[in-house]
């Protein structure tokens, strides 16, 4: 497999209070080589940050299979990480465990 990331035939549904779903994502397909830039564009709750969530490994797909490197992922890993639009410091760590808390 030539692809760095791949994404394939993803769907994300979120369970909803009352037993009711939202389907955030279906049938998503996207292949990215190595050393390939790409912009995911779209209008607020599209899914472009589930789809980069589910890509880091902070989420999993409902159905379908995201790789990197072939490897499949299943959960965090040190070689992904997210950059969030607003920061999220925990004001009772100091500056120090609130990185480490991300290395951890």
């Amino acid at each position: 497999m030539n692809d760095f990331v791949s994404v394939e035939k993803v769907n994300k549904v979120f369970n909803l209070a009352g037993g009711n779903t939202y389907l955030a994502l279906q049938g998503i397909d996207l292949e990215i080589k190595k050393g390939e830039f790409i912009s995911l564009i779209g209008h607020s709750g599209c899914g472009k940050s589930t789809l980069l969530n589910m890509i880091a490994g902070l989420d999993l797909p409902t159905d379908g299979m995201v790789t990197v490197e072939g490897q499949r992922v299943k959960a965090p890993g040190p070689d992904r990480m997210v950059v969030f639009q607003n920061y999220s410091l925990l004001p009772w760590l100091t500056c120090f465990e609130n990185v480490y808390l991300a290395v951890d």
